[in-house]
């Protein structure tokens, strides 16, 4: 539909086009003025008539009510008076019209500015189809079983992943966790609230489908719930560690580093002119340049020359991350050094056990040990503390690049007590705070939960971006201007995986089977739909609607007008 910006300009230059010929042909023809005073006046006229006729005026209305019924109307007791009218998925009745969606209803009937919605409430087809209207909402009987869940995203290998779901309905309720062999993996009683979290570690990469399933006192299964879990493998960072000696810690580093995948490259020292290395473990600008992040503890820091330390600040600033390893006093120099890239480190006396909090129901973790120094600056943030809040790794931005401190001298611990996957979290989320940022932000997925031809929305999509799904590939139309810039709609047609591809990104999601999940499907209409509700405007304010004026009037003028200047135009009235 064309803009009326674009119709007015269009029209007002075809009337200065029709006054420049008007008056040439005065100039060739002798004629009175009044005349072509005359032909100008009618053409502005008729332009204007045309105008009004393709985009009539619109005019106010005494604001009329509706009451539409949604999904499980039937469970309101008593309905309120009004005209009515259903939506596709309101129970069936023969006495009440229906309608495919809203947007259509208000189509229909733009003098509708108050709305009454009976049952679950309003889906995501029909929420956007309300703005500047108000919204009542009387909702039917509330759903029992699994009513909220929420799981992190994106999961990386290694790490341990957790979901929280709430159980509304069933008393003394009880959730379990079940991996896809069926075996238990974790299981809790819901608190006084409905409230329960669930957990495992994700050790392998690839998609599965776990098994939730909510049982009641008497231990009958209530519900069963697909939990889709896609474990990523993070990209190769590429890794650079210089240390002035060997260690246990650095070697259940090094051990970690290797087992994540990661490209590491290795400077340890052992005495004068002795060290243990690898090929690219210089500090250089090149190697610099290549890697993604720099690990240092204070002895080897205290070894670089003023060059080197240097050169290392720069490349913070243009995007490495460095992250120092404190086992050890440091020196003045050390100090001096961090505090101009904005981290103040200074010596405390602070208590050198600590405690880390551990994984729900996974025991005591060990007593690991800090170095007594405080770290402080603009902006700092804490990226690692103990069970008492104490900080034990502080980060800050440098430039494109990020800085930070470690004070936990023994994290090796407690991969020897048996607790690997504590130890990994803890290097994979320093890694992740730290090392230098992708160029290309991945897909971003609204929402965590999806069902059959309902809508899905994805943002910081490539212009190429497409669906995969058992081997068919669907392209994307990706928006490129406006405020959805770089985002776009999916409706999925059947349950199962799919692959969101955009540039180098793959994003996987699961889309649940229609009958799955009633009860969470339902609670989150509702919550929606009370959240549309308390933003709707006001029932005052909408007393008026403004609905589409008639065409017809302005047609008919712009026919006399037209008639007129085609009738004066031809006729010799005027001439000389």
């Amino acid at each position: 539909m064309m803009s009326p910006t674009l119709l007015a300009a269009l029209l007002m230059t075809a009337v200065l086009i029709s006054a420049v010929l008007i008056q040439l042909s005065a100039r060739r023809h002798a004629s009175r003025p009044w005349r072509g005073m005359a032909l100008t006046v009618l053409s502005a006229l008729s332009a204007l008539m045309l105008y009004f006729t393709l985009l009539p005026p619109s005019r106010q209305v005494p604001a009329s009510e509706r009451v539409v019924m949604s999904a499980d109307s039937d469970t309101v007791g008593n309905l309120p008076d009004g005209q009515r009218v259903a939506l596709p998925e309101a129970p069936t009745r023969r006495d009440m019209p229906r309608v495919p969606d809203l947007a259509t209803l208000l189509r229909q009937s733009p003098d509708i500015g108050r709305l009454l919605i009976v049952g679950d409430g309003l889906t995501a087809r029909d929420r956007d189809a309300v703005a500047g209207r108000s919204i009542q909402f009387l909702s039917g009987a509330a759903p029992v079983g699994l009513v909220d869940f929420w799981m992190q995203e994106p999961i990386v290998i290694g790490n341990r992943w957790q979901l929280s779901v709430r159980v509304s309905g069933i008393a003394g309720a009880r959730v379990e966790l079940r991996d896809p062999s069926g075996a238990l993996v974790d299981a809790v009683t819901i608190n006084v609230s409905g409230d329960a979290a669930l957990s495992d570690i994700a050790r392998a990469a690839g998609r599965v489908n776990y098994q939730l399933r909510v049982l009641d006192s008497a231990g009958k299964v209530r519900e069963s719930f697909t939990v889709p879990v896609a474990v990523s493998q993070p990209p190769a960072l590429k890794l650079l560690s210089r240390s002035g000696g060997p260690g246990p810690d650095l070697k259940a580093l090094r051990r970690w580093a290797l087992d994540a995948g990661l490209q590491l490259q290795s400077h340890i020292d052992l005495g004068p002119g002795m060290a243990v290395r690898t090929v690219s473990a210089g500090i250089t600008p090149t190697t610099l340049a290549e890697q993604d992040m720099l690990i240092v503890d204070e002895r080897a820091w205290q070894g670089f020359d003023a060059g080197q330390r240097r050169m290392i600040r720069e490349a913070v600033g243009n995007g490495l991350g460095l992250l120092l390893r404190v086992s050890g006093p440091l020196s003045l120099q050390t100090m001096a050094d961090f505090q101009q890239m904005g981290l103040r480190i200074e010596t405390a006396t602070l208590t050198q056990s600590v405690q880390l909090t551990p994984d729900v129901r996974t025991g005591e973790w060990p007593t690991l040990s800090r170095q007594p120094v405080r770290v402080s600056g603009t902006d700092a943030r804490i990226a690692l503390s103990g069970q008492q809040g104490e900080p034990l790794a502080v980060w800050r931005a440098h430039g494109d690049g990020r800085v930070g401190v470690l004070l936990l001298s023994d994290s090796f611990r407690l991969a020897l007590a048996g607790y690997g996957d504590a130890h990994s979290r803890i290097w994979s989320n320093l890694i992740s705070v730290l090392a230098r940022p992708q160029p290309e932000a991945p897909p971003v997925r609204q929402g965590n939960l999806a069902w059959p031809h309902e809508r899905m929305v994805f943002c910081q999509l490539q212009p190429d971006a497409s669906i995969q799904s058992e081997g068919e590939w669907q392209p994307l139309m990706v928006e490129t201007r406006g405020t959805n810039r770089s985002c776009a709609g999916f409706w999925p047609e059947a349950a199962g995986w799919y692959t969101l591809n955009s540039g180098e990104n793959q994003l996987p999601f699961y889309v649940h089977a229609p009958k799955e999940g009633e009860a969470l499907r339902r609670s989150m209409t509702r919550a929606a739909t009370l959240k549309l509700s308390a933003s709707a405007q006001d029932a005052a304010m909408a007393s008026r609607m403004p609905v589409p004026g008639s065409p017809w009037p302005w047609f008919i003028g712009w026919l006399v007008a037209s008639g007129l200047l085609w009738w004066l135009e031809r006729s010799r009235i005027g001439k000389i």
